[in-house]
């Protein structure tokens, strides 16, 4: 096939030592069935699970893959996961599940999440455009040294404000005033993440 497909894997870090291993693949099925639905629209294959704690899924939309990798990060916290996004075409049919399907979206996929792996990255893109590559990967990098420093409550609380709007209802929440919020956000350089994912998002809406 010519047209250009969107391979996004995603695989969980330090699997093994994950104590309610049981429990949190339960969870992990559950959050793809979530992601599922919430995506359907730009999804062609569904996310499944393809081997141990890796998953799998295609789209027809490379903006949107970011997206879905923030979703994976948000619900399945704070297990960490990264992530080996691919464009490219496919040389099989299209199946029910991503593990009967071959081609360049997911050499360049798998390619993608050992690199990730390899630099501890939460995602790396390889779309075949060597110069919106090394932007992109550069913008992510960057995003990813800024959310080291973040504490398990910096994370809650703009899981938060990415849920309820505004930084009223996230103090409500929290039982803090604004001001600590405001405070907080402007500690962890939040605006300047929220800035770095829109021109990442824009230097990803065209495949």
């Amino acid at each position: 096939m010519n047209k250009v497909f969107v391979a996004l894997t995603g695989d969980v870090v330090a699997s093994r030592k994950i104590s309610y291993r049981s429990r949190f693949q339960q969870k992990l099925l559950k959050v793809i069935e979530k992601i599922n639905k919430e995506f359907k629209k730009v999804l062609v294959v569904k996310f499944a699970i393809t081997v141990g704690d890796e998953f799998q899924g295609l789209l027809n939309s490379l903006e949107t893959s970011y997206e879905i990798v923030k979703e994976f990060h948000q619900n399945l916290f704070p297990v960490k996961l990264t992530f080996g996004v691919g464009a490219g075409r496919i040389s099989t049919a299209i199946r029910k599940r991503t593990s009967e399907m071959d081609g360049e979206c997911f050499v360049f996929s798998r390619k993608a999440l050992e690199q990730a792996k390899k630099l501890k990255q939460s995602v790396v893109y390889i779309t075949g455009k060597k110069d919106r590559d090394i932007a992109v990967n550069t913008i992510i990098s960057l995003i990813d040294t800024i959310k080291s420093n973040w504490k398990e409550i910096h994370y809650r609380r703009v899981f938060r404000y990415q849920c309820l709007g505004t930084l009223e209802e996230v103090a409500k929440k929290e039982k803090v005033s604004k001001q600590v919020i405001s405070k907080m956000f402007s500690q962890i350089k939040y605006a300047e993440v929220k800035e770095a994912e829109k021109n990442l998002k824009e230097l990803l809406s065209t495949l």
